[in-house]
């Protein structure tokens, strides 16, 4: 497997298997030790238990559903587009970087995420995940 597939297969099980069932336990697995985050909130930098922790205070509010995504990989760094609604009401639009060292995911920028978003399922390059 090459390592940009590696790299997409990683950003796989953090959507498939930890934000669609949000099972943010799964973050110290997917995520390094320290996971920098350039984010609405601005830069800060995580521990993975600390964004793990961060994300289980609310996990208790959400339903994920409607999820949808695409990826594209270059050596470290894969690019998500995607689209989901929250709580069968809000739907949220993204496109999302991230930087893999060691096959951990240990940095990521996502300025903004629509959260009236308008994006429908056929808008997502290759129709979803």
């Amino acid at each position: 497997m090459s390592r940009e597939e590696a790299n997409k297969a990683l950003l796989r099980r953090w959507y498939d298997e930890m934000w669609a069932n949000l099972d943010f336990a799964r973050i110290p697995e997917l995520a390094g030790p320290t996971y920098t985050r350039h984010d609405m909130r601005g830069t800060r930098v995580v521990t993975a238990e600390e964004y793990r922790d961060e994300l289980l205070a609310v996990a208790t509010q959400w339903t994920i559903s409607d999820f949808s995504y695409f990826l594209i990989a270059e050596g470290d760094y894969v690019t998500s587009i995607g689209s989901w609604k929250v709580n069968d009401t809000m739907q949220w639009d993204w496109v999302q970087a991230f930087r893999i060292e060691n096959g951990k995911l240990v940095e990521t920028w996502l300025p903004a995420m629509a959260t009236d978003g308008k994006w429908s399922q056929d808008e997502i390059p290759g129709g979803g995940a």
